[in-house]
């Protein structure tokens, strides 16, 4: 096996053991929709911070992020809503919104009230589980992005924040092998991971010039996937899959086909 492909197939064994539940369609959970989806133009907030909501929501193609935006005027990006996603919860159950959610790019969401999550979990179980697994998944998440922001440098960060988006996107069957398109500019990437638009700038291009990353446009090419785990600390298990799966997915494995992972 060429070494390409077994980055290829490293990476396709780690998308393919996470999210125990996929990525939820429209038909999974019409039911429980109070409107047809609709569309939002790019750069408008679906949520906004201090305002309470009595809907949930549910990202059916497109991009947003959460945000906050401090007084003066900074602000700090803490994870991206990629297609399949509900959001909202926090802004429905508190008695305002703690964040915002806009979009980066035009998306189609729907909306799902709050007063019918009562009784979900006897009602439709494929949606009862995705709240569930959204709200756990959105703490293990935002807690990794925390520890990137205070501890890792800004070649770790980058590689971390580009390995989650590859495997989340794997998830939900938007990339191309190893390479994958995101709508994302230096300052939504800046945002996110507390750096400037320099220092990112700076960043990818020493992981291309490292041969870790291929940039053309909007589409990140993944060349040396083993590489990016082992600098950025990527343990993929805070996006859904226990350790103990984790290992017993490795012990099934032949020697060196699969990253080593601290866990």
């Amino acid at each position: 096996m060429s070494r390409r492909s077994s980055r290829s197939h490293s990476a396709r064994r780690i998308a393919h053991s996470i999210l125990p539940l996929p990525s939820l369609k429209y038909g999974d959970v019409s039911a429980e929709h109070d409107s047809e989806p609709m569309r939002v133009g790019k750069n408008t907030d679906v949520i906004l911070a201090g305002k309470q909501y009595k809907n949930l929501f549910m990202s059916l193609d497109g991009w947003l992020a959460r945000y906050k935006t401090l007084r003066n005027g900074s602000r700090q990006i803490m994870d991206f809503i990629l297609p399949g996603q509900i959001f909202g919860m926090q802004a429905c159950l508190f008695n305002c919104a703690l964040y915002s959610v806009g979009t980066i790019t035009d998306v189609t969401i729907s909306t799902i009230s709050i007063e019918g999550v009562d009784n979900v979990f006897e009602r439709n179980a494929t949606f009862a589980k995705s709240l569930f697994w959204s709200a756990v998944c959105e703490s293990a998440i935002m807690t990794e992005h925390l520890i990137n922001a205070a501890r890792r440098s800004a070649y770790a960060r980058i590689s971390h924040l580009l390995l989650e988006l590859y495997v989340r996107m794997k998830a939900a069957g938007l990339v191309e092998d190893m390479s994958f398109e995101i709508p994302l500019t230096q300052e939504h990437i800046g945002n996110a991971l507390g750096l400037t638009n320099v220092h990112v700038n700076r960043t990818l291009r020493a992981l291309r010039d490292d041969k870790l990353i291929a940039v053309e446009g909007k589409r990140i090419t993944i060349l040396d996937f083993d590489a990016l785990v082992q600098l950025s600390e990527f343990d993929h298990s805070y996006l859904g899959l226990s350790a103990r799966a984790i290992r017993g997915e490795r012990s099934t494995e032949t020697p060196n086909r699969l990253p080593q992972f601290a866990i």
